[in-house]
């Protein structure tokens, strides 16, 4: 028998240890608050509010998690549990599995947005201030998608914030088809050129609309101030806005429906059938717009459309399966694929937010592999180093922060670092053998005054003689998918005889084949990629649904 009162537990979420208090009364529960919680903003935030009540709704710590924030959902109710027991609960009181009683919908809008990514979100909001119904159906259980957990960074010419120094679309177009010819590629002209052209005012729409600070900067590949982000907030600078416009606008959101087929009646789009864990949905609409990520969350269809990849790890969701072929399959749409992906470096496997990520990528310290030699130009940008990672005879990465290295502090603070007094003790622990480590340290530090030969570094500082040592553990891992649906220049989708296909839009990761070849080019350019098409899209998918 339980004793009614109110108890708190606590246990591990995603980022720290989430506090829950348990009312008790009449011995059944009544009330479930999480008290303290450091999840990330937004990521989490259905989470914390759908676990607690689905509690009290089935009197059981036995409930499906929130899909897309498992780890939050698990911390709240391990922690429950364990207030529970301190109630006096046995194992198996409140154990209940959840009752789920699937539920048939008949919905008719003017436009459906499949995704809540930056560009779904956008989009939804673009047709809706357009004067269009709007449904928003989202396949996890969360709004954000990968542009939530991005950096928040956008990529732009000519904004309010950097047209002082850097006002050229053109030359920004050249740079991204330099880029892409330097990998033996191409991108479609017509494409990055809306991108280019639409760039700063992307960033701009986000300061006037929405409030958004961003400092503009040089980062990674670019030398001039293109990169441009919010540095107190990052993503949820963005991101947090536009979510609570989509609340302000009443825009229905229908969460975890993972199959979704578009409908068509004498070859016009008619709906959309989507089916999900809780309810399926007949919608019937005008038009559709496609923003529903990439596909390197699903190893099986990342090896299939981008086979470099393979043996990386993965940061996307398993939403993130390119299951915008099954959604129009029946429409024919036409896709491209360039084996492309956003690679980068991390060192935390559960969260691109991780300090010791931030240090690998920008902490410039001595980068070896297994072998104990060096196989990338530290520092530089992180699709670069990934690129390396892979190219390089080794099979795993360390990077060695010692008492000359500027971050050398941070990292002696990171739970990933491993302390060594020694360099014989890091030749240990990455497995190489000392003599290689010792050769690659002293070549190191003769590049310091003599120029790198082998990576063109020309800021390198000598590794201090003694240790102790701090050595962080990376992993070449993939953010996003280059591919896609085919579109035009208004966001159309194209079908294979190369013919727009009528109503139906696509946006962002989705859509994202024509613009990217194998390699990342510059930090920021998929936030905006997804906003330039995301409001295109949803502007033409309004003007279409009203014709």
């Amino acid at each position: 028998m339980v004793e009614n009162g109110t108890y708190t537990g606590t246990a591990q979420g995603h980022n720290a240890k989430i506090t829950v208090a348990v009312t008790l009364e009449d011995e059944k529960i009544s009330q479930v608050e999480v008290t303290d919680e450091h999840e990330t903003a937004l990521l989490s935030a259905n989470a914390l509010k759908i676990i607690p009540q689905k509690i009290v709704d089935n009197q059981s710590t036995t409930v499906d998690a929130v899909t897309g924030a498992t780890f939050t959902s698990n911390g709240i109710l391990k922690a429950a549990r364990s207030a529970l027991s301190q109630a006096g609960a046995t194992a198996i009181e409140f154990t209940a599995k959840e009752q789920i009683t699937k539920q048939q919908h008949n919905i008719t809008t003017d436009v459906v947005v499949l995704g809540t990514g930056l560009a779904g979100l956008d989009a939804a909001v673009t047709a809706k201030e357009a004067g269009a119904d709007v449904v928003l159906i989202e396949k996890t259980g969360r709004l954000g998608g990968n542009s939530v957990v991005s950096g928040g960074f956008m990529y732009a010419t000519g904004s309010k914030f950097n047209k002082e120094e850097e006002n050229d679309p053109a030359g920004l177009v050249k740079f991204y088809e330099d880029f892409a010819a330097k990998e033996g590629g191409n991108i479609d002209h017509d494409l990055i050129k809306e991108v280019a052209e639409n760039s700063g005012s992307a960033v701009d729409y986000y300061a006037d609309k929405y409030g958004v600070e961003f400092t503009a900067m040089p980062l990674g590949i670019s030398k001039k101030p293109k990169t441009h982000v919010n540095l107190e907030k990052g993503p949820v600078a963005i991101m947090g806005p536009v979510i609570k416009r989509v609340r302000e606008l009443e825009i229905p959101i229908i969460y975890d429906q993972t199959h979704e087929k578009i409908k068509t009646e004498n070859g016009q789009v008619s709906g959309i059938a989507t089916s999900g864990k809780y309810a399926d949905y007949d919608i019937n609409c005008k038009a559709v717009v496609i923003a529903v990520g990439g596909f390197d969350g699903s190893q099986t269809v990342r090896d299939k459309y981008a086979p470099s990849a393979q043996g990386t790890r993965s940061l996307s969701t398993p939403y993130d399966n390119a299951d915008y072929i099954d959604i129009t399959s029946n429409l024919h749409a036409a896709t491209e694929f360039k084996d492309g992906v956003m690679g980068i470096v991390t060192a935390n496997y559960l969260s691109v937010d991780g300090g010791a990520n931030g240090l690998i990528i920008t902490g410039k310290a001595l980068a070896v592999n297994n072998l104990g030699k060096r196989f990338t130009k530290e520092g530089q940008h992180y699709s670069l180093m990934y690129n390396d990672a892979k190219k390089s005879a080794g099979n795993k990465f360390f990077w060695i922060f010692d008492q000359n290295n500027a971050s050398y502090d941070a990292a002696s603070q990171m739970p990933e670092a491993k302390k060594c007094a020694s360099l014989q003790e890091v030749a240990k622990l990455i497995g190489s053998d000392l003599q290689t480590l010792q050769r690659t340290v002293a070549d190191y530090n003769d590049a310091a005054t003599n120029g790198d030969a082998d990576f063109g570094r020309d800021d390198i500082v000598p590794v201090a003689s003694d240790g102790p040592y701090y050595v962080i553990e990376g992993y070449p891992t993939t953010v996003a998918g280059f591919g896609g649906l085919k579109i035009t220049p208004d966001a159309q989708v194209l079908d294979t005889s190369n013919q727009p296909i009528a109503g139906v839009y696509a946006a962002g990761e989705a859509a994202s084949g024509q613009l990217f070849v194998h390699t990342y080019p510059a930090t920021g350019t998929m936030l905006t990629v997804c906003t330039v098409f995301g409001r295109i899209a949803g502007q033409n998918a309004a003007e279409y649904a009203k014709e």
